[in-house]
Parts: structure tokens; C-alpha cells; sequence
């Protein structure tokens, strides 16, 4: 059972960071054209949505994993606003 779980926080780590780069591109560059507003707002409401299963459920690696890709996905949204403004 140890590989599994450790495949399970290998995983969620991989898929919570997985858009750090977006991010920092974005900041960097200051586009977010190209960045579809409907995709983040239906990628952060499923995410808040199945954070809430696993904390319920007490599934910490997903909790974990979740809850930080909704903030990251939050930040996301946050700088395609300020961005599309200016």
C-alpha cells in the first residue's frame, strides 16, 4: 500500500503544480488573450467542489492537492483580470 500512496501524493503534487508555469509566463509576459476565462471559472468550480469531497471524505492528499489548484486557479483568474483591464 506505501507505492500507492506515494503514487497518490506524486500525482496530486504534479496536477497542483501544473500551472505554476502558466502563471509565471503570464506575469512575465503580461498576455492572457490567449487564456479562456470560462475554463478557469468551470476548472476552479470543479475544484472547490471535489476539495470539499475530500476534506468530507478525509482523503489528505486530495484535499490537499485540490485546495491549492483552486488558489492557483484563483490566482490564474485574478491576473487574467488585471491584465485584460490594462
Amino acid at each position: 500500500m506505501y507505492i500507492i500512496d506515494t503514487l497518490g501524493w506524486i500525482g496530486c503534487t504534479l496536477l497542483t503544480i501544473n500551472i505554476i508555469p502558466q502563471i509565471c509566463k503570464i506575469r512575465a509576459t503580461k498576455k492572457v488573450e490567449d487564456i479562456s476565462t470560462t475554463f478557469i471559472v468551470i476548472n476552479m468550480t470543479g475544484l472547490l467542489m471535489y476539495s470539499t469531497y475530500a476534506w468530507y471524505n478525509n482523503i489528505l492528499h486530495m484535499a490537499i492537492s485540490t485546495t491549492l489548484s483552486a488558489c492557483f486557479s484563483g490566482y490564474l483568474l485574478f491576473l487574467k483580470c488585471i491584465y485584460t483591464l490594462d
